[in-house]
């Protein structure tokens, strides 16, 4: 990695008031990672950029390339209130404007109108009420994608709301109570997996 951005992560952070330890348990990284990141023997990837923008309040270019840093000397052209939230905005990701957007985005409404619609022409209520279990789901989601890291994401995902609902709609629907149940064996499989593939992606920055 260029010193030169080596030595912009280092002023950040000092300036930030973080030790190298905070900074990484900030990040979900060890130590090891971000001093190799100041020394320049390895680069933060993509994902890591995103966070360190996003955790210091600073575009992604002033990072990279410190286009930001000499202007900020002029006293008379601090940022107001409105320039930083565009700013914001404008670094997230378009995953995390994407989740942002289905947050807003009035989703019970739609599945209440689809939940009343087979009630009354086919008399769906039950097992249909298991539609409703969608909302939660939807909104975990979102959630999840406005992350600001991929690990944060994988980890913030419904999966076990996932489960239950198909769980429900396979018993119900198909009298697949057992072995269906077999099914919650994925969760603490899942969780397992983005354990082993961050560690190893840890261990290598």
């Amino acid at each position: 990695m260029n010193i030169e951005i080596a030595d912009r992560l280092v002023k950040l952070r000092k300036e930030h008031n973080l030790s190298q330890e905070a900074l990484a348990s900030k990040l979900g990284l060890s130590r090891q990672a971000v001093s190799k990141w100041e020394r320049a023997e390895a680069s933060p990837d993509t994902d890591n950029l995103v966070a360190l923008a996003e955790l210091y309040g600073v575009p992604l270019d002033e990072i990279l390339n410190g286009s930001k840093a000499q202007e900020e000397d002029t006293p008379n052209n601090e940022p107001t209130k409105a320039e930083l939230k565009e700013k914001k905005l404008a670094d997230m990701s378009e995953r995390q404007r994407f989740g942002r957007k289905m947050v807003k985005f009035p989703f019970p409404i739609l599945i209440a109108a689809a939940y009343l619609l087979l009630g009354f022409m086919n008399g769906n209520w039950h097992p249909g009420w298991i539609i409703l279990l969608l909302i939660p789901v939807y909104y975990c989601v979102g959630g999840a994608l406005c992350c600001r890291t991929k690990k944060a994401m994988l980890l913030t995902m419904p999966i076990h709301l996932v489960l239950v609902a198909v769980y429900l709609l396979f018993g119900f629907t198909a009298g697949m109570w057992h072995p269906q149940w077999l099914i919650f064996l994925i969760i603490p499989l899942y969780y397992w997996i983005i354990s082993v593939f961050y560690k190893e992606k840890k261990n290598k920055s």
